[in-house]
């Protein structure tokens, strides 16, 4: 399909999910300017017809090079994992404040039919937890537990009252996997010798999207012109509970997967005295464990852009253990 519906400024193209709304974008028919770091791995995005330029975004001047005869932007990058609250700020609301500082120096007059579109990818933890017999909707009160949420909040509330003539979407995925995410790997192999663990007692449910799918809600938001302000997504099962998640990746793996009920405690206190030696053991994220759910509504993402069907957990899961196997993940 040719490049024929206007040029879109990407951010985080390199990454899991961003790597994934770029693949959308050039099959959607869009010019994609794509920001890297000069350490970014470039493997997604190799040989795509992308271009890539090498920014800081934290560079107000940088970031105007990078929207220059854009007719939108996607602000996909971020820091997930930082040594302490002020990393996040840098990585999360720093970035985002010269993004839209150079939006609106850009976008210097309003264009009514389309505007242009900022949107931010946000996530669930900007909300804060919500259990499966109450996900999160849009009109709740954010009340984020950790600092990567409270980043995210930061940069949405600066999204929504910076100035500047484009129109803006936030877009909040819950818990992502998918092709080329390396995080979900181990929990797939596990499934598929027949098991998966469950952390402690205090956690009943979690939403999933498969990162697919949050590309395609992502590029959504660009290309609708209602779409403004707050949205979640999800695969439409508003949350599984771990007999359910067990059942999917069963149904995935071809097999009986047996659910294991580890405590929490050992967990603590391997993120006390190694808070560094993996991600699962970053303070913030065992204080995910311990919240009653991560849940969300998507239906109002469905509604105001048609958005959907996205894939439920089984199918998603089988199409990335297949996409593991043929690139040799473990």
């Amino acid at each position: 399909m040719p490049a024929d519906r206007g040029l879109i400024a990407l951010t985080g193209a390199t990454g899991f999910l961003g790597s994934h709304i770029a693949d959308r974008l050039l099959a959607r028919g869009y010019a994609v300017r794509a920001s890297v770091r000069p350490t970014s791995a470039r493997r997604w995005v190799e040989g795509k017809p992308l271009e890539l330029v090498e920014i800081d975004l934290a560079d107000e001047a940088a970031c105007r090079r990078l929207l220059d005869g854009a007719c939108g932007v996607i602000h996909c990058a971020g820091v997930v994992g930082a040594r302490d609250e002020a990393a996040f700020r840098r990585g999360n609301v720093d970035t985002t404040a010269a993004l839209l500082a150079a939006a609106a120096a850009t976008w210097t007059e309003p264009v009514p039919d389309p505007a242009p579109a900022f949107v931010l990818i946000s996530s669930l933890a900007a909300h804060g937890p919500a259990p499966l017999e109450r996900p999160a909707v849009e009109t709740d009160p954010s009340a984020p537990i950790s600092a990567y949420g409270r980043s995210k909040r930061d940069a949405e509330r600066l999204v929504a009252t910076l100035p500047g003539l484009f129109r803006r979407a936030v877009l909040r995925p819950p818990s992502l996997y998918g092709p080329r995410d390396p995080e979900v790997a181990p929990l797939l192999k596990a499934a598929c010798a027949g098991w998966t663990v469950r952390l402690g007692r205090s956690l009943q449910g979690l939403s999933l999207v498969d990162g697919r799918d949050a590309a395609a809600a992502a590029v959504a938001l660009l290309e609708t012109p209602a779409a403004e302000g707050v949205f979640f997504v999800d695969d439409g099962a508003r949350g599984y509970d771990f007999p359910a998640l067990a059942r999917a990746l069963a149904e995935a793996a071809g097999r009986r997967v047996r659910l294991v009920n580890l405590p929490l405690g050992p967990v603590r206190l391997a993120s006390r005295l190694m808070p560094g030696a993996s991600p699962i053991l970053a303070p913030d994220r065992v204080r995910d464990l311990e919240q009653a759910g991560w849940v969300c509504d998507g239906s109002r993402l469905a509604a105001i852009t048609g958005f959907g069907p996205p894939r439920r957990a089984a199918q998603g899961f089988a199409e990335t253990i297949a996409f593991n196997r043929e690139h040799g993940w473990p």
